[in-house]
């Protein structure tokens, strides 16, 4: 149901659409009605796994906000991630290329994508801003419960606004790195809500779609030392094919799963 308020993004007095943490059209992809009495997808929030058919949502953007979101970022990328019958269209795109830099003992490829992905680059670094921005701007629940809460603090999440909102360019002071798995098993979770931790002047917040870890490095000193193979550095665009088995974020997320439970509520409290 629509209601009048303030729109998150342009500040306007218009109708609030029910608008989602992460996109709508992740939770329609991975519900498999062949699945018997439990076709929902797997939700993963920061304490728990489970089986829902309930959605992040909540009414937030007006409709043309939502619209710039989808435009810009969402419905590409979206198209990309690993898919249930196995088809991983990013994955296939990075290995039709010989890798910058290659690592075999760690199993780690970093590629060049500007030249790869053209314009394609900025809607994934726009779709990673917007659900960062999403999760430090508005408080989210499911089942009475808080998911996803990060703060970018006031300077930076208004900066992160008007880069949404096509009025500044993105944030000196972040980057964003992108891991696409390795594996050929890939925990196919409907989405992770972001998660933070503080390292030492600079903060980082991770999210993941299926197959596809966004990494966000923000603060005054990450310019020039993250900059190298972030997919918005300066001298190059880069994106890693990565084993997430290796990755801590995910690796919570795997334990999470094992314990995934069949049932449409979250307990009450944050998650």
């Amino acid at each position: 149901m629509m209601r009048l308020g303030t729109c998150g993004l342009c500040l306007q007095q218009k109708e609030l659409q029910n608008s989602h943490l992460l996109p709508a059209a992740l939770y329609r992809q991975f519900r498999n009605p062949s699945a018997g009495s439990n076709p929902n997808p797997i939700i993963v929030t920061r304490s728990r796994a489970l089986t829902s058919s309930q959605q992040v949502s909540s009414p937030f953007l007006c409709a043309d906000c939502e619209l710039r979101l989808s435009v810009n970022g969402e419905n590409y990328v979206v198209t990309q991630c690993a898919k249930q019958n196995g088809s991983f269209k990013l994955r296939q795109l990075l290995q039709t290329v010989s890798p910058l830099h290659e690592d075999r003992t760690t199993e780690i490829a970093i590629y060049d994508v500007q030249r790869l992905l053209g314009s394609r680059v900025e809607q994934y670094l726009y779709f990673a801003a917007s659900v960062f921005w999403r999760a430090s701007a508005h408080t989210w629940e499911i089942g009475g419960g808080q998911v996803g809460k990060i703060s970018f603090g006031d300077k930076y999440q208004e900066q992160f606004r008007l880069y949404l909102l096509g009025k500044s360019s993105f944030p000196q002071n972040a980057r964003v790195y992108i891991h696409v798995a390795s594996e050929t098993q890939i925990p196919l979770t409907v989405s992770t809500v972001p998660t933070t931790f503080r390292m030492g002047v600079a903060h980082r917040h991770k999210f993941c779609i299926p197959g596809i870890l966004f990494i966000l490095f923000l603060g005054s000193k990450v310019s020039k030392v993250g900059d190298s193979f972030a997919i918005n550095g300066k001298k190059q665009q880069t994106m890693w094919l990565y084993p997430w088995q290796n990755d801590s974020h995910v690796r919570g997320i795997l334990q999470r799963m094992q314990s995934a439970t069949p049932t449409g509520k979250l307990r009450k409290g944050k998650d």
